[in-house]
């Protein structure tokens, strides 16, 4: 390598170098600020986001888990510009088709604002039949740590009773699969969930008006 290759090269790395601590800096002033609601858990989010490339890049899954449409996951969306999506969301998988080769899928977040824009989901997250479900089997199980992980469950759900759920259609969003969060066990329910027919109507003619210039009369 001649001497004008290594000079170009020394000097690239300390620019990229240069880059990423700026970027550092950045996020150290960001979190010492403090601020409240998308920035509550920036520290987490970013420390995801880097855990997350790496894994990507070192791991390279080639498949993905299949999802449907109208299937419900909880989703990391991270740290986002102004009024973008942000934080850790339930989401609505509108994409159709899904494979295992496919590596994103097209969401809609769910949130608990009770605007006009918004679809009412009613209570979706809290499901009363699965909680009765979990309910009898915890009380079945006489493993401790079965009936920890089962009341883990309980315990997080229960904190969605009477919580109203919304479909944030403006928010529409293509997502990685790998932002995806892990269910909490293997007797976490979410993966069961699914919206009703009706309500995925609901949402097609939100999508069409919100984003087409179909003229759709019902």
């Amino acid at each position: 390598m001649s001497t004008i290759v290594k000079e170009a090269k020394r000097m690239k790395d300390k620019t990229k170098y240069k880059k990423l601590l700026e970027a550092h800096s950045n996020n150290i002033l960001i979190s010492n600020y403090n601020l409240k609601d998308k920035f509550t858990d920036f520290e987490n989010s970013k420390l995801n986001e880097s855990r997350t490339l790496l894994y990507e890049i070192k791991e390279k899954p080639l498949t993905f888990k299949r999802y449907s449409r109208g299937n419900i996951v909880k989703v990391k969306f991270g740290v986002n510009i102004g009024s973008e999506f942000s934080g850790d969301h339930y989401a609505i998988i509108i994409s159709k088709r899904d494979t295992m080769y496919n590596p994103i899928l097209h969401v809609i977040p769910i949130t608990s604002d009770d605007s006009k824009y918004n679809i009412n989901l009613g209570e979706i997250i809290y499901d009363e039949k699965q909680i009765k479900n979990l309910q009898e089997l915890y009380d079945k199980k006489t493993n401790n740590n079965e009936k920890k992980e089962i009341k883990k469950c309980i315990n997080y759900y229960s904190k969605n009773k009477n919580r109203k759920s919304f479909a944030c259609t403006k928010h529409i969003k293509t997502i990685s699969k790998l932002s995806i969060l892990k269910p909490l066990n293997k007797y976490d329910y979410l993966p069961k969930l699914k919206l009703s027919n009706k309500i995925l109507d609901k949402i097609d003619l939100e999508i069409i008006k919100e984003y087409t210039n179909f003229n759709y009369k019902k």
